[in-house]
């Protein structure tokens, strides 16, 4: 039987998602950012984050703490342990983009003016969030996504943020690369 397609997101045929857990996921932010698996994120500057916040990634610490199983469920801490280690990843991502434009990966042609997007509207932002959108969801950005994002990068200049345009990529960033459709596979 063939499945009709609406036009909507595509129903999982099995319905059977799986968070990534711990390496997976750093392995896919590393490579989706560019980053060398060391960069992705690191407790203090010193510790990585996969071995801080393994347990409550997923992963298993039967050495230290005798976790020898993975939990059947995903714990409280999960959600906060993803986003910063989501968050670090697009700090790291960020700041070579912003420090070096001529070798920039995700946020290229992006002008900042005084700390501020030159415009939200410009084809290098919708360039950069197409970018982005690909590495976490291997797809491009539906029209109402771009817009979203976009509309982000202007709901950030009016909080008074000194540098709106770099919180709006990091904001953007975590975003995309903590949603559903980024964490589970």
């Amino acid at each position: 039987m063939t499945p009709t397609y609406d036009g909507g997101v595509a129903r999982s045929q099995k319905g059977n998602l799986r968070f990534k857990g711990p390496e997976r996921l750093s392995l896919d932010l590393a490579q989706a950012l560019e980053l060398p698996a060391s960069a992705v994120c690191n407790e203090l500057g010193q510790y990585p984050c996969l071995g801080v916040h393994g347990v409550a990634l997923g992963g298993v610490d039967p050495y230290q703490h005798s976790v020898y199983e993975t939990a059947p469920v995903t714990g409280a801490a999960t959600p906060l342990a993803v986003e910063r280690t989501v968050l670090s990843a697009c700090n790291a991502r960020i700041a070579l983009d912003v420090n070096a434009p001529s070798s920039a990966v995700v946020f290229k042609d992006v002008t900042l003016t005084g700390g501020k997007l030159q415009d939200a509207a410009s084809p290098a932002v919708a360039t950069a969030l197409t970018s982005l959108v690909r590495r976490a969801w291997l797809r491009d950005p539906t029209q109402e996504e771009r817009d979203t994002l976009v509309q982000l990068a202007r709901d950030v200049e009016a909080t008074g943020t000194p540098n709106p345009g770099i919180a709006w990529m990091q904001a953007a960033c975590l975003a995309v690369f903590s949603s559903a459709e980024a964490v589970f596979y």
